[in-house]
């Protein structure tokens, strides 16, 4: 009688710390899904974009080599948006920011991003959607305006654009391509067959449970190799991969888009702004912006663009610098003049942010550095700064003036 006791006892408490262990393990799947999303993923293959967001999606980014650093958590609201979730009834007026990482800005938490600073210029009495996609060119953002301007009836658009690799973007991916008349002929090109495998790994990889996408993480981030200058690209590198996209995209007409999420630095009209790469990626750039500003006018939104300098042209930590004997027709502000200038030739308010970063790079940090470009919260802030007094100053977004200019 004892031992069937002891038996029935024994089964009670391996039915308990069973069922324990399984609550145990449902709690930390739903944190890991909800709380702390490591392992997540985000962007996946677009038929149109080549890649999109995920609606309703999460990722942690880490920035140190450690688990314990907890990283960065991007949220994608379920319109495709970082940030939150579009207003459902219209008490205030709407701006969109397009762009890329300078506007998703993965890399700090969402009250830090350009799009919520500038909110928070208007003490948030303007709605700022963040529409930016990581990796984006201007050419993916004009396809993407298409299909958002109808559906959210923005009262102003903010194009913000990485003057580091912006004009490079195109010719990687071409979706489009400029003609001899200065005009767009689009193009239905398709991600390399090394990119879609990418992102179906990720997918794949952000489907799996909580617990083995964390060790997964710590694997990866435990083999990270840290960065040096010897293992960092040079000028004559990313001339010579310039060439050879300049080659595929305008000379061989090819249509299998390559270095999708890479930070291509435009070396070409940096530094060589007489080459038929760097006059071609400029004519590109005016024929699509032409285009962004039809599109704006054919539904009434009123448009400007902001210009922001990358890490290499102004960051006095990048490791990526420029031997100016070498290359005499280098000038710091080169790309972004180059991206205003087509800007302003389409017809586009334009805010040049170059002489505004200039007068502080060197007293304050401003990008992440020194192997990373973009620009931090410290830059994002003072980006939002300018953008909204440039606003209300030019009345760029006409409804922006009078009781919205900021305080």
């Amino acid at each position: 009688m004892s031992l069937a006791l002891s038996k029935g006892k024994w089964r009670k408490r391996i039915c308990v710390a069973t069922a324990s262990l399984f609550a145990a393990l449902l709690v930390a799947e739903l944190l890991l899904r909800t709380v702390w999303p490591v392992g997540g993923c985000v962007l996946a293959l677009h038929d149109r974009y080549l890649f999109a967001p995920i609606p309703n999606s999460a990722k942690v980014q880490f920035l140190q080599p450690s688990l314990t650093s907890l990283g960065v958590t991007v949220r994608v609201n379920g319109h495709g948006m970082r940030g939150p979730e579009p207003d459902s009834e219209r008490g205030r007026p709407r701006i969109m920011v397009f762009g890329d990482s300078f506007v998703m800005s993965d890399n700090e938490p969402y009250a830090k991003t350009f799009s919520a600073q500038l909110a928070g210029q208007w003490q948030d009495r303007v709605e700022v959607l963040c529409a930016g996609v990581t990796g984006y060119g201007p050419d993916q953002t004009l396809l993407r305006m298409e299909d958002m301007l109808p559906k959210y009836k923005p009262d102003g658009v903010v194009l913000v654009f990485c003057s580091y690799n912006d004009l490079g973007d195109p010719v990687r991916n071409h979706l489009m391509h400029v003609n001899d008349r200065g005009g767009l002929t689009r193009i239905q090109a398709s991600a390399h067959v090394s990119e879609v495998q990418w992102f179906e790994r990720r997918l794949s990889e952000s489907d799996a449970w909580g617990l083995a996408r964390l060790w997964n993480t710590h694997s990866v981030i435990r083999n990270w190799t840290p960065v040096t200058r010897e293992t960092t690209a040079t000028m004559v590198d990313y001339l010579r991969s310039h060439r050879e996209d300049y080659q595929a995209h305008a000379l061989r007409g090819e249509t299998i888009a390559i270095s999708l999420l890479r930070d291509v630095y435009d070396a070409d009209v940096a530094l060589q702004p007489e080459w038929p790469s760097s006059i071609y990626k400029v004519r590109l750039m005016e024929a699509i912006l032409k285009e962004i500003r039809t599109l704006c006018e054919t539904h009434s939104v009123p448009l400007a663009a902001v210009v922001v300098p990358g890490g290499p042209d102004m960051d006095p930590e990048s490791w990526l610098k420029v031997e100016r004997r070498l290359y005499p027709s280098y000038k710091r502000n080169n790309l972004c003049n180059a991206i205003s200038g087509a800007s302003q030739r389409a017809g586009i308010e334009t805010l040049n942010l170059f002489s505004i970063f200039d007068e502080r790079a060197e007293q304050e940090d401003l990008f992440v550095g020194p192997v990373d470009p973009h620009w931090n919260a410290n830059g994002m802030r003072l980006g939002a700064e300018a953008c909204a007094e440039f606003l209300g100053d030019q009345e760029a977004l006409p409804f922006l003036s009078g009781t919205l200019s900021s305080d």
